[in-house]
């Protein structure tokens, strides 16, 4: 799934949770080091097909779809917090599953 920021910055997105009535995404954005959190209603989605191994998640009473290594390899919240380890580690996932480029950083 991709979305599309108002400056025209396309974001792969690999978790999509639901607060309230809001739908909220977790985007993978080149040079950010980590997840950004988009809001619905605030972008564009420009490729509505969701590849890859995706797993059903909750937590604090919200509930998630999220790319499986950021829960089976408990990257979500590291990666939330820009962790050069966590980030290292989903790219070379996100690579090896043919994701992303290999030029992506």
């Amino acid at each position: 799934m991709k979305i599309q920021e108002k400056d025209g910055e396309l974001v792969d997105i690999y978790s999509i949770y639901w607060v309230g009535n809001e739908t909220l995404f977790l985007g993978f954005p080149r040079g950010y080091g980590g997840l950004k959190a988009y809001n619905l209603s605030k972008v564009t989605v420009v490729d509505k097909d969701i590849s890859g191994e995706f797993v059903f998640h909750q937590f604090n009473n919200m509930n998630s779809i999220c790319h499986w290594a950021l829960i089976k390899e408990r990257l979500l919240d590291d990666l939330l917090e820009l962790d050069e380890t966590a980030y290292k580690r989903f790219l070379e996932i996100l690579k090896a599953e043919g994701q992303i480029d290999s030029d992506f950083y």
